[in-house]
């Protein structure tokens, strides 16, 4: 737990220069911040349940090609399925995640917010995996300079509602 409430400070010291949002826009966030999460836990299973299917059709498809066939390749390679995979599994974590933080972050507890962080640390280790699993340059470097772009945009409007969870609401007071 300390090690997150550290890491937690050291991405807060990296958004202190950044100018911040109204304080009335920032407790609008904040008090809406749960259904904006339930919206986007339905849209991310619906998003889950098309990927599973697509990884099913793609296996039934190229499972059905005969090895003597005009048709013996694929149009993708052993690695899209393997990559595919990965991105599905941080999708289901990302999305049990983001469940379990609606009902805290409905009565502004600590612990939604916290959830919010753990979704941002596994949303960045899923684009560093993501990335160096396209095995290609240039799917590395997009995959990693897209995934910082909106890993930035997220951690922004989560530490911009910080200071109406829990315990960083003393700690604002306080200042």
């Amino acid at each position: 737990m300390a090690s997150m409430s550290r890491a937690e400070n050291i991405v807060g010291n990296w958004l202190k220069s950044v100018p911040h949002l109204p304080r009335g826009g920032q407790k609008w966030v904040a008090e809406n911040a749960w259904w904006i999460v339930l919206i986007g836990v339905i849209a991310s299973a619906i998003a889950v349940l098309i990927g599973i299917s697509a990884i099913f059709a793609y296996m039934a498809w190229v499972g059905n090609i005969p090895a003597y066939s005009y048709y013996v390749t694929s149009p993708y390679g052993p690695g899209w399925i393997i990559g595919s995979i990965v991105s599905l599994l941080f999708s289901i974590l990302i999305v049990i995640l983001l469940a379990t933080a609606i009902t805290p972050l409905k009565t502004l507890k600590k612990k939604g917010w916290d959830r919010l962080f753990l979704v941002l640390i596994a949303d960045a280790v899923s684009v560093v995996v993501g990335s160096i699993l396209s095995f290609s340059i240039l799917g590395f470097i997009f995959g990693l300079i897209f995934g910082a772009i909106g890993l930035a945009i997220s951690a922004y409007f989560t530490y911009e509602i910080r200071s109406y969870f829990g315990t960083a609401k003393v700690a604002h007071a306080k200042k």
